[in-house]
């Protein structure tokens, strides 16, 4: 896995990672993906807000009006 950093330039360059840092970051990654299984489509039947997201943020922002 290559991670990404800045320097004072603003220029990303890969960064150089070892073998424990990798697997910790592996397994943080198959805990977020795990996570957002078992989420995924919470919402899905629901009636009272549009399945439409951008409908939706359009209402939810017409109340802030």
């Amino acid at each position: 896995m290559t991670t990404l950093v800045q320097d004072a330039d603003k220029h990303s360059q890969p960064a150089q990672t070892g073998g424990q840092h990798d697997e910790g970051h592996s397994e943080a990654r198959r805990r977020r993906a795990a996570a957002l299984k078992r989420i995924a489509g919470l919402w899905a039947d629901r009636k009272d807000i549009p399945a439409d997201g951008l409908e939706y943020q359009r209402e939810m922002r017409a109340e802030w009006r």
